[in-house]
């Protein structure tokens, strides 16, 4: 996540949530509530919810020193040489995690961790040359007339996925893949702004 307020498209669908409707107010999920009050001073939040406006995932650039000690130690035992330059809390459904992020071998790497210091998935930034073919092809063709940006490989207990990022004029979007570029979701980001009474 970068260190601009970015929230995906459908954040949309939150906002309207949070106006009257004939069966009464509906809310923001408690999460978002949450993360905001341990939101980092100039940090950064992502909200993603589907297009139904069913909440998906919040994530929240928190001070490094508030991840606890296991995770750091964990982090560093797993790659030695691992700068650590931030960390995200995170929430999905009523999962909780964390994730350190870090510099290891001149790469932006992540891990996703639970409280036990388990690491639940892998983010590995890539150069254009490392990542396959159908993938950077598929992801061209999702959003045409589009640069790259970037990508990452994220590796978890559940396979392997590919992250694109591209941008068309102003506008900036993910596309992420399967290795044989089948693309499981396309997502156009927005930056937003949350405002939330803090007392």
């Amino acid at each position: 996540m970068n260190t601009d307020l970015i929230l995906f498209a459908a954040f949309s669908a939150a906002i309207a949530a949070s106006c009257t409707t004939a069966s009464g107010p509906e809310r923001a999920p408690r999460a978002l509530i949450e993360l905001y009050d341990q939101l980092a001073p100039g940090g950064a939040m992502e909200v993603e919810f589907e297009r139904d406006g069913t909440f998906a995932e919040i994530e929240a650039d928190v001070p490094v020193e508030t991840v606890p000690d296991l995770l750091i130690r964990t982090t560093r035992a797993t790659y030695p040489d691992a700068q650590i330059t931030g960390a995200e809390r995170e929430v999905q459904g009523d999962v909780w995690t964390w994730e350190v992020k870090f510099r290891s071998g001149g790469r932006s790497m992540e891990v996703v961790l639970d409280d036990a210091g388990t690491v639940l998935e892998t983010e590995r930034e890539l150069l254009v040359t490392e990542a396959p073919q159908p993938v950077l092809e598929a992801a061209e063709k999702a959003v045409e007339g589009s640069s790259f940006v970037g990508v990452e490989r994220i590796t978890s207990a559940k396979g392997e996925v590919f992250h694109v990022k591209r941008q068309r004029g102003t506008a900036r979007y993910k596309v992420v893949l399967a290795r044989d570029g089948r693309i499981l979701r396309k997502v156009r980001e927005a930056v937003a702004e949350i405002e939330i009474p803090i007392e």
